[in-house]
């Protein structure tokens, strides 16, 4: 008790209810002394990371409950512990058999919907691994050490909880591999650059040196852990004297100027090593890291300095560059990455941050909208919220989806369109004869994919069905509009719809609406538009006192047959976009958005209804302008051209200025086909770390 509180002094945590906790489980006598000295530990760890009180002591009590769950009802009281205990328990139970492991850690996140309780979890792991360590037979402690390989110490690196992770995987280093580890171990001892005392004096001559020269730097450095070494040995089949970065120093300075400036600097005070200088920032990796690195003697050692900007520190420790993808060999983010590079960003500057900033940020939900379950055999799914046993059946696989005809959650039967939590067990129940999914299940599943496969079922098992369906669909609407039908059905008309939704007969038409692809009301409108725009046609070019340019070509665009068209550079339209046309004087019709702002100043007569007519067999091309705001880095155009090169898209126009901010505003050029490549664009650039905005 007196090591907590002499760390919550200086980490300056409100411990009046660590104390009353701690207090609170000394009095329990039936635990042995091994308990509360777990729980010690744990709260020692937490302490160390700024974690708040409520955190210390769920992190106190959790060793207590693990014994005898009856512990829970006397703290049931404060909700926010309380929930803590119920999702560390939560975690225990969905990690026992898995086999899917990056989906578990995605679900261990989800289901906690809090960050903190996998930093009391982490550190509850560290505690039983260091006081196991040497229990090589125990089959729980081996156990327990798959876990720390597959889940902990990766998490721990996303979390930022670097100290913690380095020691996770020195530890299953010496559990997997006791007389390897014991004689790296002694080998690293005897080597003298492996040195706290030398690594600060190597460090302070650099600060001395630089600060002399006028160049403001952070510098520091560290020896590198025993299982970096062992897996560096492994892989390069070398030996101690061969790993060039057992000491490294890092600095940090301004601006790319200043890098050079310090790598001469470090030339000119220490020798450097011949064939170990490596120019990242005049070619960056192909991940986008910059850097300079060199390895010199100091006391005839080896030391790697490794010497960058702070932007370029900044990418690579939290943008795709980011050292635990580059160890895990993965070349982009995961989701769970993604999401949590800004809660490691925070955990590793905790000290610059304030506590309440820090609490408000580790209880975000990460994952909302989203949930993750488990198959019996420990495969993880994701699904949108709220999604049922159906929805689970069709991700799973079409023909399950298709045949399933009940679900077990959790082992109990439950109704098909229930709504499902993170962490449930599905079970889905399937038979040979089942007659299929029923179009009442359309209405009730939530993710589009579900929908897809179930209208796929009906259109291609019940086509004779559909066809006869979406006639008398078609024919009772009409009918209840008081339509008629038959006026509507021209050849000409008929064969541009069969042609835009590539479908082969008439009958197909009829089936897409019988199975619910394409509705009555929808179709019946098409073809008035195609009469109203034949009438308005008519009625305009007598008007016009000059028709416009007559040419011979097909024409791209319906209600624009034979005529000459512009598409307006105003607003650019493409392919899926809602447009209508203006029938000019002497150039033609010109193609507007419906949302185009200059149409409130055209003359409303000259106004007629058109939409999209495109072949399948032509190549067609479209210019759209889309905006960015990004931070103003000079990685930033490399980062956009080579994202749109990996989409083949062409590049036609790139304008930049520069906001109040100090943000770029950035209008790019893009040569597309439709709406649906403009769609992947977007979706490409606002994945690039440096992109805030894109519209």
């Amino acid at each position: 008790m007196q090591q907590i509180t002499a760390l919550k002094d200086k980490y300056g945590i409100d411990a009046n209810l660590i104390f009353d906790t701690y207090k609170s489980l000394q009095l329990k006598t039936e635990f042995n002394k091994g308990v509360l000295a777990t729980a010690d530990e744990i709260a020692e760890i937490l302490i160390k990371l700024k974690l708040d009180a409520k955190s210390v002591s769920a992190g106190l009590i959790f060793p207590f409950a693990e014994e005898d769950k009856n512990i829970l009802d006397e703290f049931k009281t404060d909700k926010e512990i309380s929930n803590m205990l119920q999702m560390l328990f939560k975690i225990d139970e969905y990690s026992e058999n898995y086999t899917d492991i990056d989906g578990l850690k995605e679900m261990l996140i989800a289901i906690t919907k809090d960050i903190r309780v996998m930093i009391i979890k982490t550190a509850q792991i560290l505690v039983f691994a260091r006081k196991n360590v040497k229990k090589y037979e125990n089959q729980e402690t081996i156990e327990v050490f798959k876990e720390i390989d597959d889940i902990y110490a990766p998490i721990s690196a996303r979390l930022g909880l670097s100290e913690i992770k380095s020691e996770l995987q020195d530890l299953s280093f010496e559990f997997h591999h006791p007389k390897e580890h014991q004689r790296l171990k002694e080998a690293v001892k005897n080597e003298t650059r492996a040195n706290t005392h030398m690594i600060n004096e190597m460090v302070n001559n650099l600060k001395t040196m630089l600060k002399e020269n006028g160049v403001e730097c952070t510098c520091y450095g560290r020896i590198k852990h025993l299982s970096s070494i062992y897996n560096k040995l492994k892989t390069k089949a070398g030996t101690l004297k061969n790993i060039y970065d057992i000491a490294a120093v890092r600095i940090l300075v301004n601006n790319v100027s200043e890098c050079y400036t310090a790598l001469g600097l470090v030339h000119a005070k220490f020798v450097p090593v011949d064939g170990r200088f490596k120019d990242y920032i005049a070619n960056p990796k192909p991940n986008g890291y910059q850097s300079l690195h060199t390895t010199v003697y100091f006391k005839k050692e080896f030391f790697e300095v490794q010497i960058r900007t702070y932007q370029m520190h900044d990418f690579a420790e939290y943008g795709v560059a980011a050292h635990f993808l580059y160890k895990e060999h993965k070349r982009n983010l995961a989701g769970l990455d993604n999401k949590l590079l800004w809660i490691r960003k925070l955990l590793e500057n905790k000290e610059n941050v304030s506590s309440e900033k820090l609490l408000e940020e580790l209880k975000t939900d990460v994952y909302l909208g989203e949930i993750f379950v488990q198959t019996p055999m420990g495969k993880v799914i994701k699904l949108v919220e709220n999604s049922t046993p159906i929805d689970f059946a069709y991700a799973i696989h079409t023909d399950i989806g298709n045949k399933c005809v009940g679900a077990k959650v959790n082992g109990r039967m439950v109704p098909l369109t229930s709504s499902l939590a993170n962490g449930d067990m599905v079970e889905i129940l399937t038979a040979q004869n089942s007659k299929g999914p029923s179009r009442d299940w359309l209405k009730k599943v939530k993710m589009q994919s579900t929908k897809d496969k179930i209208n796929n079922y009906f259109k291609k098992q019940m086509k004779e069905e559909n066809i006869k369906l979406g006639k008398s669909m078609l024919e009772q609407y009409a009918k209840s509009n008081d339509i008629v039908l038959s006026s509507l059905m021209k050849d000409e008309w008929v064969s541009q719809i069969l042609k835009k939704n590539a479908y082969l007969s008439v009958d197909e038409l009829y089936a897409s609406i019988g199975y619910g692809s394409l509705t009555a009301d929808k179709l019946v409108h098409r073809l008035l538009n195609f009469k109203a725009i034949e009438e308005k046609k008519n009625k305009v070019v007598t008007e016009v006192s000059k028709a416009p340019l007559k040419i011979e070509n097909n024409s791209d665009i319906i209600g624009a047959e034979g005529t000459l068209t512009k598409y307006c550079k105003c607003c650019n339209p493409i392919p899926g976009d809602d447009i209508i046309g203006y029938v000019s004087r002497g150039r033609g019709i010109i193609i507007h958005k419906k949302s185009c702002e200059n149409i409130e100043k055209l003359d409303k007569s000259r106004m007629i209804k058109v939409d999209w007519n495109l072949s399948k067999d032509k190549d067609y091309s479209f210019t759209s302008i889309v905006d960015v705001i990004a931070k103003n880095s000079g990685n930033i155009y490399l980062e956009i051209t080579n994202s749109l090169s990996e989409l083949g898209i062409k590049v036609s126009s790139l304008n930049t200025t520069q906001n109040k901010q100090g943000e770029l505003m950035l209008k790019i050029g893009v040569v597309i086909k439709d709406k649906d490549e403009l769609a992947k664009v977007k979706n490409k650039l606002s994945s690039l770390s440096s992109v805030y905005e894109v519209k």
